[in-house]
């Protein structure tokens, strides 16, 4: 009865998808209602020291109603893995927002975003056209997000907040990369391209900490020589990180994938060569010797990267360019997320490239 179908000439599809509707308006309205008020209960809870706590039991509630729903469904083995990953993104996410009040853009946009997807999947069942609907969920969230910062730059107590804009839009994009990961699939898919991009973000993060023993800003590693070079001696250990992880990823679809491995530490070694080898970083300023090695280090990645998988896989060239734009893109990202900021935003540029390159070949 939940999913009887309207008529054709009606505006949705079904019962369904008109309440999925209504509770995206009545989030959203909520949402925009709680703007005037929001600040001085923020302040409340601040001086009474239970804004944590007060917040702590709104994400208990909402993750309870999650795993009850979730947990109907009966997940396997794997998608139990990838929720534990999803759970760890969330749980990186709000550690590095130091604000409480920040934290809850992440629950509140991340539920906008859900009903969304879901009420455009339930028109998209029902013989609607619905072109690409998680970039449109994504796209939709972000800008319901600076309507929300626009009313608050004309609300007394209130500013306009391009942070806020940015966590809104992370809010819907983490969410929507959570229910694709989850979903059922098969072949190469969105749960791919997640462990691909959580790999890449705990790899590098982890190879410069470990050679470093604490965290190092990219920053630092262009402040001198030495450093710079203790900086290669990292990414050379991130390098092997990231390959053994892509490896363990892309085994069930290359031949002989243990050669990846080998591409991804041949790259440090010649990035190595070029920028230290050949004196050119006595040459040059550090900045541009900086940005010069990270390049020539994805572009290094890429070329004996493809060596490995274009004789088994289309179009293999294009993996060539998105290792140096993956780089080049991640540094900016780098500067001000550290070492794992770079490694998500090259895992997902990455990530993208090697899902689309691996459903030529392996359709599911």
């Amino acid at each position: 009865m939940g999913k009887a179908a309207l008529s054709p000439v009606s505006l949705f599809t079904s019962d369904r998808e008109r309440r999925l509707w209504l509770w995206t308006l009545a989030a959203v309205v909520a949402i925009y209602a709680t703007l005037g008020a929001a600040g001085g209960v923020v302040d409340a809870l601040r001086e009474r020291n239970l804004l944590r706590t007060s917040f702590g039991l709104v994400l208990g509630v909402v993750l309870a109603a999650f795993i009850w729903q979730w947990a109907k469904k009966r997940p396997g083995w794997s998608e139990i893995g990838v929720a534990v990953g999803v759970a760890l993104v969330y749980a990186t996410a709000f550690l590095r927002i130091e604000n409480p009040a920040e934290r809850t853009h992440l629950i509140e946009y991340g539920i906008v975003a859900a009903l969304i997807h879901q009420a455009l999947l339930e028109r998209a069942r029902n013989g609607r056209s619905v072109p690409m609907p998680a970039m449109i969920a994504v796209g939709a969230t972000a800008l319901l997000g600076t309507v929300d910062e626009c009313i608050q730059a004309v609300l007394p107590d209130r500013i306009f907040d391009v942070r806020d804009i940015g966590f809104n839009a992370l809010a819907g994009f983490m969410m929507i990369a959570a229910r694709l990961a989850l979903a059922p699939q098969r072949g190469p898919g969105w749960r791919l391209w997640f462990w691909w991009l959580i790999g890449s973000a705990w790899g590098w993060g982890a190879g410069m900490f470990t050679r470093f023993g604490q965290p190092v800003g990219i920053e630092t590693l262009q402040s001198s020589p030495p450093v710079l070079w203790a900086g290669y001696l990292g990414i050379a250990w991130g390098a092997l990180l990231v390959g053994a992880l892509q490896w363990l990823l892309l085994r069930r679809y290359l031949t002989q994938p243990s050669h990846w491995l080998l591409a991804s530490a041949g790259a440090a070694a010649v990035t190595g060569i070029v920028v230290f080898g050949s004196g050119a970083i006595n040459s040059v300023s550090l900045d541009a010797a900086w940005i010069a090695g990270t390049g020539l280090f994805g572009s290094a990645a890429g070329v004996l990267q493809w060596l490995v998988i274009k004789r088994q896989v289309p179009r293999a060239g294009w993996w060539v360019l998105a290792s140096t734009v993956g780089w080049i893109v991640g540094i900016p990202a780098g500067e001000e997320l550290g070492w794992n900021g770079l490694g998500a935003v090259h895992g997902l540029i990455t990530g993208s490239v090697m899902v689309w390159l691996l459903r030529q070949t392996h359709p599911g």
